[in-house]
């Protein structure tokens, strides 16, 4: 979501330092240093990450997409021009800015109302020469060609149906293709849904680092994915991706203009109850989104509403 932010960065600032401070479980994906960016692991939990920002040289512009209360992170280590985006609460957030840029009044994608921290009026598109894979550890892909669907989520109102995912199974092993199901560490318990059929699939129960991920997206011939980090993640590789939405907007965490040329094809039912308007404690009229919780929904009608048909249909687009 932060690339399209970089990316102008880099234009705007040549011969700049660039540092990007993120949490530490993302770090490896910044490896190959696209931007020419320096990458470093930073948590508010952790006061020795902290202490890697202190030692950095003295920091000219700070921008802070997000939560505001990075803001200050950026005034502790000394930086002389900080920015961000206003309306973020409680107002002591923002006290410590020196630019704050108003949210848009149309809609636009997160990865572009990011980028709106720099004044640059020139439109890019994402390109994969930006971004080179990184080195991984080696693993045992699948034998042939294969679908891979993600189906770990850290919300229940993001799951889909077991049954679902089964038909799709069937579905491509008709059309000669295998299938390998992964899920994020602490979700392996997804896959015992899976265990009383007798399939053929290659399972990746949480095992795999980003960096393994990605080398195990990339060989994939299509990606079909609950919406989470590795759907979004899709866009950089390029492997064809279909996100599935439930609760989430996909205006805001869709393509939008950076990655329009990206193989992402989102999938998403018009529910009635997606009317909350906020993100990052902003309310923003255009917004259209579910911030609700497991149990206060326990009924995610989102998600129940999109069937294998809408699957398949896109599919036989793409491939």
């Amino acid at each position: 979501m932060t690339t399209y932010l970089l990316s102008k960065l880099r234009i705007k600032f040549p011969k700049a330092n660039i540092f990007n401070a993120i949490p530490e479980a993302f770090t490896d994906l910044y490896s190959s240093s696209p931007y020419n960016v320096k990458t470093i692991g930073f948590s508010v939990f952790n006061w020795k990450s902290f202490l890697r920002l202190l030692k950095l040289p003295k920091i000219d512009i700070a921008f802070v997409p997000g939560d505001n209360r990075y803001g200050w992170t950026a005034f502790a280590i000394g930086a002389k021009w900080i920015v961000g985006h206003e309306g973020d609460r409680p107002k002591y957030k923002n006290w410590c800015f020196n630019e704050l840029i108003p949210y848009p009044d149309n809609p636009e994608s997160l990865s572009d109302i990011f980028s709106d921290l720099v004044e640059d009026n020139n439109k890019i598109s994402f390109s994969k020469e930006d971004w080179l894979q990184p080195k991984f550890d080696k693993f045992e892909l699948p034998s042939s060609d294969y679908v891979l669907f993600h189906v770990g989520c850290k919300s229940k109102l993001k799951s889909w149906d077991s049954e679902n995912w089964k038909f799709l199974i069937k579905y491509f092993k008709n059309k000669n293709f295998n299938v390998a199901i992964s899920c994020g560490p602490n979700e392996s318990d997804i896959l015992k849904f899976f265990d009383s059929e007798n399939y053929d699939i290659s399972f990746y129960p949480g095992n795999l680092n980003l960096c393994q991920m990605w080398e195990l997206m990339k060989n994939a011939k299509l990606i079909i994915s609950l919406d989470n980090g590795i759907a979004h993640l899709g866009k950089i590789i390029g492997t064809p991706t279909i996100c599935l939405y439930g609760p989430a907007s996909d205006i805001l965490y869709g393509k939008g203009d950076f990655f329009k040329y990206s193989s992402f094809y989102p999938i998403i039912k018009k529910i009635e109850c997606r009317n909350q308007n906020r993100i990052f404690k902003r309310d923003v009229k255009w917004i259209q989104t579910c911030e609700r919780l497991y149990p206060s929904c326990s009924n995610p009608k989102c998600m129940k509403a999109i069937n294998v048909e809408d699957v398949i249909k896109v599919v036989e687009k793409i491939i």
